[in-house]
């Protein structure tokens, strides 16, 4: 008998394989992985893969290449039956039965059908793309942000050269741009190719910084006017600009503007200025405004709500009205600064009429009340009664005789007492001399042929002589004169009669 080999006690028994069902693909074991870690596919046996999509053979009952079985020798494997290919005889022994059969699990014979379908599923997933399974736990969430622009792509998917292309053109556009606009904005500063043109502008008190741009831009001497504005606001050229009339010219560059629209620059003396008798306070602001010493506008203003000196002959003056001052300026010839301040101009004025109504005058007043008016009258009306001397005398000659007939009228005539003036109503017209009768009937009262007494203020700024002349009327009994046009005099009359005869022969004359 050959000597067969008995394994050792203790190990399994060589059992041929037995092929298990296939598993399906949606029950292909996941192995836990690492983060990171990529789940490898799982890989077929090659001679699966190779297979034709046909019924798998029978596979025999071979042992598996590297087991007890298959290691035996050669000459054993021939004594064996061909469907076995394992010696049964050794199973006869007692002591190995328990060790051969204790925990040996039942196989489950293969199922053809079951081997089938897991062929066909297996050839189904070799058909099928191979995708990388990854197990869900570890699956990283997408990442979130702007995507990545494609390589060689520049600003809004434009192609890097032509992106390098079109920014130097917009840096070039923009630099033209801003050397041109840099250019014309210099020009206007600098007055660059600016032709030689006088332009006189006048500043006002009240001018707010916008309406001297304004009247600058108007006068083409900028061309900008938010570009002025900006340089004024940088050099505070609205501190250096002061009331005035100026002359000023296109050719001149912004600082120049500036300098010229200062007193300090152009402070000339304008020698000279006769401010004549009889003028009003009207005609005495237009002609300083004519000669440069300061606008009529603002003189009117000032007179009215201007902070002036204590002056004692304004007591009783009611400030407010434009032509307040009426009566006081005094007439005479003056020097003055070009473009003054209307401050300057009036107290000038009015010094001048403090000096010249000096205290013999004063004490006149109190002669003139206890002589002609009965203690009722002081500076303001005396200059009242002089303002109407002023306008109605031929000559200074005249002047006390003006001066008797209108006090005569007031304090001596049994009648009312209408002064029939017609200078007041003149004045009332704002200078219209060319009366008519209906202009005669004017409601104001300054209309002296409606209204008894005397005008609310004087009707004009009077000189000395006819200040003098109403301290000192002429003591007679006229109470009417007419203009004799031969001899450019008046000519005097009591009676209402002799009055008319004197009219209609002048009138006849003519």
């Amino acid at each position: 008998m050959e000597e067969k080999n008995i394994p050792e006690q203790g190990a399994l028994p060589v059992t041929p394989p037995v092929p298990a069902p296939e598993p399906e693909a949606s029950e292909v074991p996941i192995t836990e992985a690492l983060p990171g870690d990529t789940v490898p596919s799982p890989e077929l046996p090659e001679e699966t893969r190779e297979l034709p999509n046909e019924e798998p053979p029978e596979l025999p009952d071979t042992p598996a290449e590297g087991s007890p079985a298959a290691e035996a020798p050669a000459e054993a494997e021939e004594g064996k039956e061909a469907d076995s290919g394992i010696d049964l005889s050794i199973l006869d022994d007692p002591e190995l039965e328990e060790v051969l059969f204790a925990e040996e699990p039942e196989t489950p014979a293969p199922d053809q059908d079951f081997q089938e379908s897991s062929t066909r599923e297996f050839d189904e997933m070799m058909d099928a793309p191979q995708q990388e399974q990854k197990s869900p736990v570890n699956e990283r969430p997408p990442r979130k942000g702007r995507p990545k622009r494609k390589k060689g792509e520049g600003l809004l998917g434009i192609p890097n050269m032509l992106a390098t292309v079109v920014w130097l053109a917009l840096i070039l556009a923009i630099g033209v741009t801003a050397g041109r606009m840099l250019w014309i904005c210099a020009a206007d500063v600098l007055a660059f190719g600016r032709e030689d043109k006088p332009v006189t502008i006048t500043i006002y008190e009240s001018d707010t910084m916008d309406d001297i741009i304004e009247k600058l831009y108007n006068g083409g001497l900028i061309r900008y006017r938010s570009l002025f504005k900006l340089y004024a606001d940088i050099s505070d050229a609205e501190e250096d600009i002061d009331p005035g009339i100026y002359d000023l010219n296109t050719r001149y560059d912004y600082h120049a503007l500036v300098n010229m629209m200062s007193t300090s620059s152009s402070r000339t003396v304008v020698e000279d200025v006769l401010i004549p008798e009889s003028y009003t306070c009207r005609q005495i602001f237009a002609m300083l405004e004519e000669k440069r010493i300061c606008t009529a506008q603002d003189l009117a203003a000032y007179a009215a709500s201007g902070e002036l000196k204590d002056y004692w002959f304004l007591d009783g003056v009611e400030r407010g009205q434009e032509y307040c001052l009426e009566g006081f300026l005094f007439p005479d010839t003056y020097d003055f600064y070009k473009n003054s301040t209307p401050r300057e101009v009036l107290e000038k004025l009015l010094d001048n009429f403090d000096r010249r109504f000096d205290e013999e005058m004063q004490a006149q007043i109190e002669t003139l009340n206890a002589n002609v008016t009965g203690g009722s009258y002081g500076i303001r009306e005396v200059t009242i009664v002089a303002s109407m001397i002023e306008k109605e005398a031929a000559a200074p000659a005249e002047a006390p005789a003006i001066a008797g007939v209108i006090y005569n009228r007031l304090f001596r005539w049994d009648s009312p007492a209408y002064l029939n003036i017609d200078a007041s109503i003149v004045y009332a017209l704002d200078g219209k001399s060319d009366l008519t009768r209906e202009d005669l009937q004017v409601d104001s009262p300054y209309n002296t042929y409606t209204h008894t007494g005397l005008t609310p203020t004087p009707i004009s700024n009077p000189g000395l002589s006819s200040l003098r002349a109403a301290l000192n009327p002429e003591n007679h009994n006229y109470y009417y004169y007419v203009l004799n046009p031969e001899t450019g005099m008046h000519t005097f009359s009591t009676t209402y009669e002799e009055h008319s005869a004197n009219v209609a022969a002048y009138a006849e004359g003519q």
